[in-house]
């Protein structure tokens, strides 16, 4: 088991992060209105998305670059299905998910049999990045092209005539976000994999020495967080009504992440939902700057990479050291 931080007990820190799932339910009772909504329930998608970078990066050195095109891949998916076969929303929804997964997974395998180092997995998963615009983009028939195609909206049920579509999107997004972080820590904090994944990011020779397979924890970490990005990317794609180009691009997706990541801080549990808080009310208020906005956030990658690697979290624990 994991050699645990002195602070708090483990049960306690199961305790804060159910409190702070708790906080995210109760959030459009406090913020009402079409707007906040709408801010929230893009906060919760990207709460998954930064988590699972986070996963990547953060636990087992695997750059990827590729987390909009993971997530586009899978909303293109369903919605062509949907819109093209006529089959049932949610099961192309889990469909997308494991094609995700699949492709994530395969990204990893290719990697780790050409033994590529981080720089150059960047490398290979922005190429597939650029492959899936490109694409998307130039198979007007199929895709809609630059416009992109409206899916049959998504059968929501009687909980959508009670609170309302908006407020439904918003609690399936909240309750992917509480999946991903939970699945993260239970990984880190309270199963055999915390030392795999701490072993392998911190020395990979060492750690083969020793017995772990480092290709098959990569290729699994890359599994599993691909399908949790196929799934909020499935429904992303369903709760802005159109799946397009714009939405699923390397600037919307992957350098947002990137930065709540990063900021939060890489390899821990809360940093991404820290980061997505800040940066969803930064990115709101940033918004007037068009753009220029993909600058800003462009230098602020740049920073955090070469002078705050560390994030938000890391830097709290001196003072806090129960932080996950």
């Amino acid at each position: 088991m994991p050699t645990l931080r002195r602070g708090l007990s483990l049960e306690d820190r199961t305790l804060l992060l159910f409190v702070l799932a708790a906080a995210l339910f109760i959030l459009p009772l406090i913020f009402t209105g079409r707007y906040y909504l709408r801010v929230l329930t893009q906060m919760a998608f990207f709460i998954t998305f930064a988590s699972a970078f986070g996963l990547l990066f953060g636990r087992t050195n695997q750059l990827f670059l590729c987390i909009a095109a993971l997530a586009g891949l899978s909303a293109y998916t369903s919605g062509l299905m949907v819109s093209r076969l006529g089959v049932w929303h949610w099961p192309t929804i889990v469909i997308g998910a494991m094609l995700s997964s699949a492709v994530a997974a395969g990204l990893s395998y290719v990697s780790n049999v050409r033994r590529l180092g981080v720089v150059f997995v960047a490398i290979l998963t922005l190429a597939f990045q650029l492959i899936f615009e490109n694409m998307v983009t130039g198979l007007v028939s199929i895709t809609g092209g630059d416009t992109g195609f409206r899916p049959p909206p998504l059968p929501l049920g009687p909980v959508a005539e009670l609170i309302g579509e908006q407020t439904t999107f918003y609690y399936i997004a909240a309750i992917l976000a509480v999946v991903t972080l939970t699945m993260n820590y239970w990984l880190f904090e309270k199963s055999r994999w915390g030392l795999i994944m701490e072993a392998v990011r911190n020395e990979e020779v060492a750690s083969e020495v020793i017995g772990i397979n480092v290709r098959r924890v990569k290729v699994a970490i890359a599994a599993l967080a691909g399908f949790l990005i196929g799934l909020a990317g499935a429904f992303y794609g369903y709760f802005n009504g159109l799946i397009a180009p714009i939405y699923f691009s390397f600037a919307s997706i992957d350098i947002l992440s990137q930065v709540m990541a990063i900021f939060g801080g890489r390899g821990t549990v809360v940093g991404p939902l820290i980061g997505s808080a800040i940066f969803t009310y930064v990115n709101e208020n940033i918004r007037y700057l068009g753009p220029i906005s993909l600058s800003v956030y462009g230098v602020l990658l740049v920073v955090l990479f070469a002078t705050f690697r560390e994030g938000v979290v890391p830097m709290l624990r001196r003072w806090v050291r129960w932080l996950v």
